[in-house]
């Protein structure tokens, strides 16, 4: 009794898939494996809205991955390492960098990561309201002086690192122009913080008012002549 598939097509179909999938297996195991050094962007994920970093820290790591090379280590440019600051504190900590933080095919292992770990100096994120002063560039026309300075609004609003907040006393304008000037000088001005970690929070940009008056009249010298007359009498 010869035994027939009841729906050869069907069987025809299973029997070539299986043999594809063996020699796609084959071919894995026949390809060689390679090692390739990559440079990997550094993504720090989850960073707490109440915290700032304040050290620098590298914009990519060095991976040294393991594989396939003609197939898993072929595409890297979508690798990434991702660190989870979701538990950050404020103060200096260590983070190693791990293997498990990399989205890797599931053949390629990682021989070595440079650098190992990402040493991370985190701050209380704060805001403080600084005085303004005005910065004036030139002199005013001869015979004018100024008067008086007005900045709106006095006092600006800067948020940043609690170490840098507190030595922050003043912040200071761009230069205000008031070269041969005869009248009151208005203003916008920018401020402009020492640190880039700083940034203003409201009152930007600044207006500046120069109110600038006829001085006084000189007193006229006399004559050296007239001096000398004088002495003698």
């Amino acid at each position: 009794m010869k035994l027939r598939p009841r729906y050869p097509m069907m069987f025809l179909i299973a029997l070539a898939v299986g043999f594809w999938l063996w020699y796609a297996v084959a071919g894995q195991r026949r390809e060689r494996i390679s090692e390739r050094q990559v440079v990997v962007p550094l993504t720090l994920a989850n960073v707490p809205r109440t915290l700032v970093i304040t050290n620098d820290v590298p914009e990519s790591v060095s991976l040294r991955l393991r594989g396939a090379l003609g197939r898993a280590l072929a595409d890297t440019r979508n690798l990434e390492v991702v660190l989870d600051l979701s538990d950050a504190q404020p103060g200096t900590r260590a983070y190693p960098v791990k293997a498990s933080q990399i989205k890797l095919p599931s053949d390629v292992s990682v021989i070595s990561i440079d650098p190992p770990e990402i040493t991370l100096h985190l701050e209380p994120l704060q805001t403080k309201s600084i005085p303004v002063k005005a910065v004036l560039e030139g002199t005013p026309a001869a015979g004018f002086k100024v008067s008086g300075i007005r900045i709106v609004p006095p006092e600006l609003s800067v948020q940043g690192p609690e170490s840098l907040l507190a030595a922050l006393e003043i912040v200071e304008t761009t230069p205000v122009r008031i070269d041969d000037a005869t009248g009151p000088v208005e203003t916008a001005a920018q401020p402009r913080l020492p640190h880039p970690l700083l940034r203003p929070v409201t009152g930007v940009p600044l207006l500046v008012v120069v109110d600038i008056v006829p001085g006084p009249t000189p007193t006229p010298t006399p004559p050296a002549h007239h001096r000398e007359s004088r002495r003698r009498r």
